[in-house]
């Protein structure tokens, strides 16, 4: 793998706007300053996080839809559009089933917000 990877690069981009361009910056412009800073974060935590929070995702799936979602196999879009069709089909109606669908839904959020508001997610998930 090349270093600094993708990650890497948006981190040190994203300290550098941040430490070294943002005090220059007209007052008028901060607001805008600071929202490229927090896309830069969630472009360097998607590129190191994704494919963990995919994998993840699937996984999930595949404990809900053990016959229909298979772990290396099956695509998280695919996984989506599987467990669609099982909410709607009703298959998650009965309460120990809709109990494991809400339980995985929340991971899967915690698992985005993990990327794209960390603070948040962790706030959540002391609420879990």
């Amino acid at each position: 793998m090349n270093h600094p990877d993708a990650s890497e690069l948006l981190s040190a981009a994203r300290e550098t706007l941040m430490k070294e361009v943002f005090p220059s910056v007209p007052e008028n412009l901060h607001y805008e300053i600071r929202m490229i800073a927090s896309a830069m974060g969630i472009a360097a935590r998607e590129a190191e996080q994704r494919e963990a929070a995919t994998q993840e995702e699937i996984s999930l799936c595949s404990r809900l839809l053990p016959e229909t979602v298979v772990v290396g196999t099956t695509s998280q879009d695919e996984a989506r559009r599987a467990l669609a069709r099982a909410i709607r089909a009703g298959q998650f109606d009965q309460e120990t089933q809709g109990s494991a669908l809400h339980e995985a839904l929340q991971q899967m959020v915690l698992s985005a917000l993990r990327i794209s508001n960390p603070r948040l997610a962790n706030t959540s998930a002391g609420e879990a």
